[in-house]
């Protein structure tokens, strides 16, 4: 069995690090938006037979039951790594041999990159690592453990380095995967230029924020912190 988990903050407290660029209701809005995005793009997976959606949030818990997947409802989020454990824990339980841990934040990831880091797991042999780096190549984005316990989750700044050693560690065959559009998640101003200049297609999530302006917006804030970086720099500035 394969198995895809999701761990989701409350949209009304994701994408903090674009509170230059986004007001809070457009944060809370586009966390929304890249959900129910993630949640289809997993459902049309067909290498996967299950999803699990871990959150203390009711809507977004609510939007995972009526798409069909499995729920599993935590009374505070500690961090992402401990939320994607809880939903390895309970794909264990279901007998998953495989777990696909997943990011809401990849608005440009579709169903058939997921099928093919999948399709390469089932090609290696056990026990199984693919790591997907973030796109400044620090970060994790997905993780494909197969057994679903061949590492912990440890999520966050550095994670890549961290995930691979512990998969060389724990006697893995570590395959790093950099499927585009799983590659390029949305987390800074700058992330945000890259998607608007990345972008070959429209969807949902670019809609958005062209019609909100991010794109100029980022572009604005970018250009702010050159001045800014020029200006220190400049040998006229007093000291």
């Amino acid at each position: 069995m394969k198995v895809a988990v999701l761990a989701v903050k409350s949209p009304a407290d994701s994408m903090t690090r674009l509170t230059e660029v986004l007001l809070p209701s457009e944060r809370e809005e586009l966390a929304r938006r890249l959900y129910y995005q993630a949640l289809n793009i997993l459902g049309a997976v067909s290498l996967l037979d299950e999803r699990i959606v871990v959150s203390t949030d009711r809507a977004v818990l609510d939007a995972a039951r009526l798409a069909g997947a499995r729920i599993l409802k935590e009374p505070n989020q500690l961090s992402h790594s401990h939320s994607a454990e809880r939903g390895v824990e309970m794909a264990l339980r279901l007998g998953a041999h495989t777990v696909l841990s997943a990011p809401i934040d990849v608005p440009l990831a579709t169903s058939a990159e997921y099928e093919k880091l999948l399709d390469v797991s089932s090609l290696l042999s056990e026990p199984t690592l693919i790591i997907v780096p973030s796109c400044d190549g620090t970060g994790t984005n997905v993780l494909v453990r197969a057994p679903p316990d061949v590492i912990a989750s440890g999520f966050g700044p550095g994670s890549f380095e961290r995930h691979r050693n512990a998969g060389v560690a724990a006697g893995a065959e570590v395959r790093v995967m950099r499927p585009p559009g799983i590659t390029l998640d949305v987390d800074t101003p700058q992330d945000l230029l890259t998607l608007g200049n990345q972008a070959t297609s429209n969807n949902d999530i670019l809609d958005y924020l062209e019609r909100i302006d991010a794109f100029n917006r980022a572009r604005r804030v970018r250009i702010g912190r050159d001045q800014a970086s020029d200006t220190r720099h400049s040998p006229w500035t007093r000291s």
